[in-house]
């Protein structure tokens, strides 16, 4: 199957897919909010977004496996890419320990209903919350390796695929807990601990069944490398580091600055304007190994005409945001069935800075399959700097709110957009083949 004829099936299906997850998560989510109510649904956005901090936080092992394993199944060196599976598993499987570990310490040490800036749930509830969450999630995290060995295997709609199937047992358990159950925020927790869990193991099962060649072992796993791995990983761990600083501080913020009901409101608008950044990974991700695949193959002529194509379709990114813009208000009230009050400018912030992310996913995909990521790293590591003082400065002395919030992530990663493309462009134009 050529390289045309890959993005295609990728792409297709995974639009398909992902268009009926997205339709699963926005029937999902009213229901969510029902069940818990407001201040409960803020807590546990709050919660969840914290926790799953630990997806980047693999020593940039998930995204230098995709990168390796891609280059050795391009070469049809199976036993390498055993080797390289099994490393990563051992590794992450070690990495997992630490963090749990170093998790239950900060959880006992600091008095989460000031953390959280609540007092619906005592300070033992919120333990209690945490430590599942988080012991549920650190398990799903091991087992989420399967992400790379269908995108290194040019199979990027199988991980949509699993996706769907994950919010559908999602949705199905929400709707018994909203008609049968009353509120707790200890069985969301399990629910979602769980599924990933379960939707983990599968898919690892399926996709060695089909490829028992490089099935991992741990006779199989090389100190070697792990050296290999993080040589390349360790710009991607820094990268990670620094998008936990950006992108999942928010909620946390928000909660501790102005209270978990406005998270609430904060979330809703930020998972509307999420479908707008979901497509676009669909649409760019599948080109991540084809974009290792045609520099290990000196193919710069597709890679060049590829990224033009790609920045034709911003342009149709560019209209979604504005019809987004108009329309999001009558959208959330049609979608939440109630009335939210968002603070002054947080939907235009908020399509600004999806602009930005889905302009710079483009050059971003292509820089990290080809593995030229240090310019991107201090970026990263630059926006991570500024990042909380400036969100803290707009909301507590210019009074922003929460679009104060978004507005500290806009400046924190807008650098990203502009550097990166000059960088592309110039590795295009000096292997002009």
């Amino acid at each position: 199957m050529n390289r045309k004829q890959i993005i295609v099936k990728n792409v297709s299906l995974g639009v398909l897919y992902k268009v009926l997850n997205m339709g699963i998560v926005f029937t999902t989510i009213p229901l969510l909010l029902n069940y818990l109510e407001k201040e409960q649904y803020g807590i546990w956005v709050t919660i969840f977004s914290l926790v799953n901090i630990v997806f980047f936080v693999d020593a940039g092992i998930g995204n230098g496996l995709k990168t390796k394993l891609t280059e050795s199944l391009s070469n049809k060196n199976y036993k390498l890419a055993k080797t390289y599976i099994s490393t990563a598993y051992i590794s992450i499987s070690l990495i997992s320990l630490i963090i749990l570990s170093i998790g239950i310490v900060i959880i006992y040490s600091i008095n989460l209903n000031e953390l959280f800036n609540t007092l619906v749930l005592s300070n033992t509830e919120l333990r209690k919350i945490l430590l599942v969450t988080l012991t549920l999630v650190i398990s799903g995290f091991i087992l989420n390796l399967y992400k790379s060995f269908y995108y290194a295997n040019q199979q990027a709609s199988k991980v949509e695929f699993a996706l769907l199937i994950y919010q559908i047992i999602i949705l199905i358990f929400i709707t018994i807990l909203l008609n049968f159950f009353q509120r707790s925020l200890l069985l969301i927790a399990f629910l979602y601990g769980f599924s990933n869990i379960i939707i983990g193991v599968i898919f690892t099962i399926l996709f060695f069944r089909r490829n028992n060649t490089i099935k991992p072992s741990i006779q199989s796993f090389s100190k070697e490398k792990v050296k290999d791995l993080m040589g390349l990983s360790l710009a991607f761990f820094v990268i990670q580091l620094c998008m936990i600083v950006i992108f999942t501080s928010d909620n946390l913020m928000i909660t501790n600055l102005i209270g978990p009901k406005e998270v609430a409101n904060y979330d809703i608008v930020y998972k509307l304007f999420q479908v707008i950044i979901t497509i676009s990974v669909i649409t760019i991700d599948p080109f991540w190994a084809l974009f290792t695949d045609a520099y290990q193959k000196q193919d710069f002529n597709w890679i060049k005409k590829t990224i033009l194509k790609l920045n034709k379709i911003f342009l149709l990114f560019i209209l979604l945001v504005v019809f987004f813009y108009y329309s999001s208000e009558s959208i959330i009230k049609l979608w939440i069935q109630r009335d939210l009050n968002f603070q002054e400018n947080l939907i235009f912030y908020m399509s600004i800075f999806i602009l930005i992310r889905v302009y710079g996913i483009i050059y971003m995909t292509f820089l990290n399959g080809i593995g030229k990521v240090k310019l991107q790293m201090y970026l990263y590591i630059f926006g991570a700097i500024i990042n909380i003082p400036l969100s803290i400065y707009f909301v507590k002395q210019l009074n922003f709110g929460s679009s104060g919030v978004i507005l500290g992530t806009i400046i924190s990663v807008i650098g990203l957009s502009v550097i990166l493309p000059i960088q592309t462009f110039k590795i295009i134009k000096n292997n002009p083949h």
